[in-house]
């Protein structure tokens, strides 16, 4: 009988450590100490580097959403940013380089230009498919042309709880505009 008790606290702690693991925030997350709040933000679409049809799209719009539900932050509407790209023949892909960033953002007149990938979004096969995302941002400074803040995540999602690979990405995106409004967020806006 002791047995049985011992056995399923076990199960049940691992339960609890993998649930804590799955809602874990960022892998890998830094910001520049003492550098500039962000005024306005321009959140470009995140480059897909997947197979996966959509998910750069999707991963963007979900973190604009988040970030105007956290508040703190001041993020230009979406469609003035893919319209000005547009008219302007901009690669949201060049942000990488910090020069192009920094371009894009004079020409949005933002203070920060947000620029990220989305490095995975795929079903794990095994016994049950597995939701799995991994995404990379980073901010970048208009005016200095610095790199201000920089976060990589990775979060697998739950096949028993019918986890699909957007809730997955929501979550990532809630944690990502979390995480950059407590580091960057403009302390008038709160």
């Amino acid at each position: 009988m002791e047995t049985a008790q011992h056995g399923a606290r076990t199960a049940l702690a691992l339960l609890v450590t993998l649930l804590l693991v799955s809602c874990a925030g960022p892998s890998q997350e830094w910001a520049r100490p003492g550098a500039a709040r962000i005024s306005k933000l321009a959140v470009l679409p995140f480059e897909n580097q997947t197979s996966s049809v959509r998910p750069g799209a999707s991963v963007s719009e979900l973190l604009v959403s988040e970030l105007l539900a956290s508040g703190p932050v001041a993020v230009m509407d979406p469609s003035e940013v893919a319209d000005l790209l547009r008219r302007e023949n901009l690669d949201p892909a060049d942000a990488g380089r910090l020069p192009s960033a920094q371009r894009m953002g004079r020409l949005l007149q933002v203070s920060h230009v947000l620029q990220g990938a989305v490095t995975e979004y795929r079903y794990r096969p095994g016994l049950s498919e597995t939701p799995v995302v991994g995404v990379t941002a980073r901010v970048v400074d208009v005016a200095t042309g610095d790199l201000v803040w920089t976060a990589s995540y990775a979060r697998s999602g739950s096949s028993w709880r019918q986890e699909g690979l957007s809730s997955v990405a929501q979550s990532i995106a809630r944690d990502m505009a979390a995480h950059l409004s407590g580091a960057l967020g403009d302390a008038r806006a709160r």
